[in-house]
């Protein structure tokens, strides 16, 4: 009897510390903001990689809410209450050579399919593909809603129309006006390599370095691609402490020309720490802060030299030991006009 019991033992373990491992990832939230949508960031996950011939396949789907301007069109639109198309809004404002200025007023709805596949000798190769929608701000009513009962202000929102799109970017080299919302667009889909590092590792502390490439399949002019070859390299690592898991990651990104932006090859640095534990033996949580610079930061426009710091919280519930389903709010902090106002993430993991 007792030998079975330990059998059993043995056979769950492997399982349960698959589950485990997995409910313990960060949840893979980007950067949010409207502005940055089509260029590349790494999505925050765990420095340890897969088994030899396992895979992991990954849907998460992420909504988020941008309303973010120039301060010269804050103090424009200054106590004015009158609801107003974004190109209405913008006849309003004076465009003072050398004043660079910018609106982003929207709604990014991005649809990520991420394989990972692990090959033995601490090597983990993976794709991801993202399909995206650029429209209005439907849940700008609730924002606002929300902004007021928290006496949060309102950001000069009452002074443009709901879930009306407009993005604005005007410097004395470069116009870019697009209001008009698009179907569902293919990204830019990213390769990535992962290495895990014995050398540097004890049984508990996992690091790895990954590089990725990310190739112009989007289209640059309505957001959904940079229109340029990107890449990156990161260093992560994976702390255990019990049923608590520290993730962090250190982040070079490597982006190339963007045509429609006016913006020249650049290298932007992002970083992200999360602590996730678990609270019952499928259930986790997780918080996590992404730290970036703005691929914008050398327009002229001072909101957007600041780096952007985005709060992410959520849960994570596993159904056995391979399909994990998870979901999370994202805020910004500290800036405001240089990330997303909120967002939302939802999506499942199956390991094979």
């Amino acid at each position: 009897m007792i030998r079975c019991l330990i059998a059993a033992l043995l056979i769950a373990l492997p399982a349960l510390a698959q589950e485990n491992d997995v409910l313990l990832s960060p949840l893979p939230v980007r950067d949010q903001y409207l502005l940055n949508n089509g260029f590349f960031f790494f999505e925050p996950e765990s420095a340890r990689v897969l088994d030899e011939d396992a895979w992991l396949v990954d849907v998460h789907s992420a909504d988020s809410n941008t309303f973010a301007k120039s301060r010269w069109i804050s103090h424009n639109l200054e106590g004015d209450t009158d609801r107003r198309t974004g190109d209405q809004t913008l006849g309003l404002i004076r465009m003072d050579p050398g004043t660079t200025i910018f609106l982003a007023d929207g709604e990014t709805h991005r649809t990520t399919i991420d394989v990972h596949r692990g090959f033995g000798n601490n090597f983990e190769v993976g794709i991801s593909v993202p399909f995206a929608y650029v429209g209005g701000g439907s849940s700008d009513s609730f924002i606002e809603h929300f902004h007021a009962a928290l006496n949060l202000g309102d950001n000069q929102r009452v002074a443009v129309q709901r879930n009306h799109e407009t993005v604005f970017i005007r410097t004395d080299n470069n116009t870019y006006l697009r209001e008009r919302p698009a179907d569902s667009h293919l990204g830019d889909v990213a390769i990535s390599a992962k290495y895990e590092i014995p050398a540097l590792e004890d049984r508990n502390l996992s690091i790895s370095a990954e590089a990725a490439i990310e190739l112009p399949t989007g289209n640059a002019q309505t957001l959904d691609g940079s229109g340029s070859v990107d890449g990156g390299l990161q260093l992560l690592a994976t702390r255990d402490f019990g049923n608590t898991r520290i993730n962090a990651s250190a982040g070079l990104l490597f982006l190339g020309h963007n045509t429609p932006m006016d913006l020249q090859s650049q290298i932007v640095i992002t970083d992200s720490i999360g602590v996730s534990r678990l609270l019952a033996s499928r259930t986790s949580a997780t918080v996590q802060l992404t730290v970036s610079q703005s691929p914008f930061r050398g327009i002229g426009a001072p909101e957007l030299t600041r780096r952007s710091y985005q709060l992410t919280a959520g849960l994570q519930h596993a159904f056995g030991s391979r399909l994990t389903a998870y979901g999370g709010i994202v805020e910004n902090l500290i800036t405001y006009q240089n990330s997303a106002d909120a967002g939302l993430v939802l999506g499942i993991a199956r390991r094979f």
